[in-house]
């Protein structure tokens, strides 16, 4: 007896409105909580599915019999109200246990809010991007679609206007990359980025790539080669879009920090595994900066008196990338002697 008057104490002292039914649903024992919900009504004697209706769709009688948990949600005067109803077989009875979740609702309502405005921004983003780019890239292509056409027929200018064909072409291609950059990044950060994983073949990705750049080599005087050491059939399993895309900012990569010199293009095979190195005699990276070499809108030269362009993305999207190939990426660099890095794949094995 002292037992239960001490339980019922601390019942009728606790902060939530706490409620006892008998098996037919009349109400034994209500707190101050339960009785301020409703107003100070008392509540003492009342049938339970005339306080809360909802009740109406739990058999009190199995509830109790098999000691069961139901859950339900209550709103009073606009507040609301999370209850627990617990089946107590040895009193042959149910305890009703509630809290206050008003503030809860109210932060999910928020967070609802806000999640509803974060998705018409991205959308908003999303079509923005969508529509400039394509905007951008519309007379990109007539002007490079021109500037091919005028250096096909250079010939019967001068080398000073072979030379200004060639920088109206290669910057193009320079201007339509990085508008693919934005849009790819883009991509990636909302989760809209569609992959499309197949068999495709590494040898042409790579070459197809390497022929692209030629004409950057041409004008920036370097030294531009391909050594492949794999069979020309040679095919990995992976997104044909975003593994071409590494090949093509890891070469701009190079280009962008390579005055004179060499870049290399190499493709091997190790173990039944696939790899391109691609490796400059450019400045470098120093080894403080390599931990944040992938990190979005990052460069080690920063500032507006920086000597080398870029928006700082290549990378972030080049290791973005990477993951979703679920391929590897090495660096292996130092300042003022080049860098190499080495993308790995896993060869498809065909039977």
């Amino acid at each position: 007896m002292q037992h239960t008057e001490m339980m019922a104490l601390f019942s009728e002292l606790s902060p939530d409105p706490v409620i006892r039914c008998d098996i037919s649903g009349r109400i034994l024992l209500s707190n101050e909580s339960a009785n301020d919900i409703f107003n100070k009504k008392i509540l003492l004697g009342e049938y339970i599915e005339n306080v809360f209706p909802i009740i109406k769709n739990f058999d009190i009688e199995k509830v109790i019999d098999y000691g069961l948990i139901k859950n339900f949600e209550h709103t009073v005067d606009g507040k609301h109200f999370q209850f627990v109803v617990a089946g107590v077989p040895k009193y042959n009875a149910i305890q009703i246990y509630g809290r206050d979740i008003s503030q809860l609702k109210t932060t999910q309502q928020e967070l609802k809010v806000a999640l509803t405005k974060a998705n018409a921004s991205t959308k908003l983003k999303e079509e923005f991007l969508s529509r400039i780019s394509h905007e951008i890239r519309s007379p990109l292509v007539s002007i490079q679609g021109y500037s091919e056409l005028l250096k096909s027929q250079s010939d019967d200018f001068s080398p000073e206007y072979q030379s200004i064909f060639q920088s109206i072409e290669n910057n193009s291609k320079r201007l339509y990359r990085t508008v693919e950059l934005i849009l790819n990044m883009s991509q990636v950060q909302t989760g809209s980025y569609e992959s499309s994983f197949k068999e495709i073949n590494i040898y042409n990705v790579v070459e197809k790539t390497f022929r692209e750049f030629k004409s950057f080599a041409e004008e920036s005087k370097l030294d531009f080669t391909f050594d492949s050491q794999v069979d020309t059939e040679t095919s990995i399993f992976a997104d044909e879009y975003s593994v071409s895309q590494i090949v093509v900012n890891l070469i701009d990569n190079a280009f962008k920090y390579t005055r004179k010199g060499s870049i290399s293009v190499g493709l091997y095979k190790e173990n039944q595994r696939v790899k391109i190195v691609i490796e400059d005699t450019g400045v470098g990276i120093s080894e403080k900066y390599l931990n944040n070499l992938f990190q979005p809108f990052s460069q080690e030269y920063s500032g507006y008196t920086r000597p080398y362009d870029g928006t700082g993305l290549g990378l972030a999207l080049v290791k973005s990338f990477i993951d979703l190939n679920e391929a590897k990426i090495e660096v292996d660099s130092e300042i003022n002697r080049g860098a190499k890095f080495i993308v790995t794949f896993d060869e498809l094995i065909k039977l």
